[in-house]
């Protein structure tokens, strides 16, 4: 238990009203007379998600017009019916293809007695061109009149097979089995071909629904622990004690900004054989980018990162070398080398031997200090350059797997009552609670030490000058 307690109650009701209350599994340490809540170690499960909203909206929308032109007779659906491929939708006045029908039908008529005639014209003046009747110009032209006769008829029959055609044209039927999504004709209404210049009516919309998507817009940040394949979960306000299951399809290249925010559009696909989901549908979709079962956790509030720690350490004026501490003991627990972390390791400064990157990182702050000062203006650029280099490769990696460990520190109570840093490493976090990968065991007491207090700059300094808190200098 932290001894030599803050003195003078107006003193810990400054300190209390910048703590936080701590989660589940946390306990009081007013005793202490700091007012610091501490939290143990626990066993959880965790899982990791990115949240995001979206709309649901079909995978692929079909839109019905009509190869006919005219006048439409009847609406057979309406606006959310299910219908079969090949179904009734839409009848059109047949009249004019019933005409240009009956045409066909004559012209094809005419075609044929032409091309008998012409025939029969031909085999004559063929027999009297044998007997020197008719002259040799007269039988060409015979020949060129029962051609052209033969011509007429095909394109007669061609015609007549269109016309048939155009026939069937007047019932439009459903192009798949799915549902009416949009109605935009009614009966009465003209409408025209879609053969037409300017691309014809679009008479329905349709869609199969039976497997719709969520498009979501995902902060930058977050987009490079999504992957297609991912399971996520979806909820929407219709049936709000339901949860949907579904898939990310993919990840669309192109990126949109809002409000100075770049985010990327991401499509999740759900199977929707119930038809509960309905295009347009506001929904909320988490997609799980990891997840551990039974391992040791502590809540978000008292675990503290690299910078986290950098900034309590001056405010609090705790001892800088607490940062430079290592897990001990826990052999395969660091991070894995970034890309282009192993390059550094093997590259010195220069060729007469200096330290290593990996070298430089272990040394306490005064030894780095000394080591800087030490090297000249080009080789302390280079250094930077290799140290921001090394930074982002890590960075990058541990946004593509969330869960690989990563140096953290938390406030633990000293053998001698003294509150001080110890480093551990963490793991995949969620919305409460953060991956304890090395450094602390179950059961182990942290202290929640608010990151507030670094702005009360006035209050510490007064805790400094007049109290004796542990672990601060005076």
């Amino acid at each position: 238990m932290i001894r030599n307690a803050i003195r003078g109650a107006a003193t810990v009701a400054i300190l209390a009203a910048g703590v936080a209350v701590g989660a589940c599994g946390t306990s009081s340490a007013d005793e202490t007379g700091m007012g610091l809540t501490t939290t143990t170690v626990q066993v959880k499960d965790i899982t990791s998600a990115v949240a995001a909203t979206g709309t649901v909206e079909p995978i692929r929308v079909i839109d019905v017009k009509s190869q006919a032109s005219g006048e439409v007779l009847e609406v057979a659906v309406e606006l959310g019916d299910n219908v079969e491929r090949g179904a009734l939708l839409v009848r059109i006045d047949p009249r004019d293809v019933r005409n240009a029908y009956d045409q066909a039908v004559a012209d094809l008529d005419v075609a044929k007695a032409r091309s008998t005639v012409a025939q029969r014209k031909l085999e004559r003046t063929g027999d009297l061109r044998e007997s020197k009747v008719v002259t040799e110009e007269e039988y060409e032209n015979a020949l060129l009149e029962e051609a052209n006769a033969k011509a007429a008829l095909v394109k007669a029959e061609t015609n007549l097979e269109l016309a048939e055609d155009r026939l069937h044209d007047v019932a439009v039927g459903a192009p798949i089995t799915g549902m009416v999504v949009e109605k935009t004709v009614e009966e009465g209404q003209i409408i025209t071909s879609a053969k037409e210049m300017t691309g014809g009516t679009i008479l329905l919309r349709m869609a199969d629904l039976n497997e719709v998507q969520v498009r979501t817009l995902v902060d930058e940040t977050d987009i490079g622990t999504i992957r297609a394949g991912l399971e996520a979960k979806i909820k929407v306000e219709a049936y709000p004690d339901r949860e949907f299951t579904g898939r990310v399809l993919q990840i669309e290249p192109q990126a949109v900004v809002e409000q100075n925010v770049t985010l990327f559009a991401v499509l999740t696909r759900i199977q929707n054989q119930e038809g509960l989901l309905k295009p347009g549908m506001n929904a909320d979709v988490e997609i799980e980018i990891g997840a551990r079962h039974g391992v040791l956790a502590l809540p978000n509030g008292g675990i503290k990162t690299v910078d986290e720690a950098r900034a309590l350490v001056d405010a609090l004026g705790l001892d800088p070398k607490l940062l430079d501490q290592k897990v001990q003991g826990d052999a395969g627990t660091e991070p894995p080398a970034a890309d282009g972390d192993s390059a550094g390791d093997e590259a010195s400064v220069d060729a007469s031997g200096r330290p290593t990157m990996a070298q430089i990182q272990a040394m306490s702050q005064e030894d780095r200090r000394k080591f800087m000062q030490g090297l000249s203006d080009s080789e302390r650029q280079r250094m930077f350059a290799m140290f921001r280099e090394q930074r982002a490769s890590q960075e990058r990696a541990q946004r593509a797997d969330p869960a690989a460990p990563k140096p953290a520190f938390v406030f633990v109570e000293t053998a001698q009552g003294r509150l001080t840093l110890a480093p551990i490493q963490i793991g995949l976090s969620d919305w409460d609670y953060t991956e304890v990968v090395a450094g602390l065991t179950e059961g182990d007491v942290v202290y929640e030490v608010p990151q507030g207090l670094v702005q009360q700059s006035e209050m510490l300094q007064f805790m400094r000058q007049r109290t004796a808190m542990p672990g601060m200098g005076r």
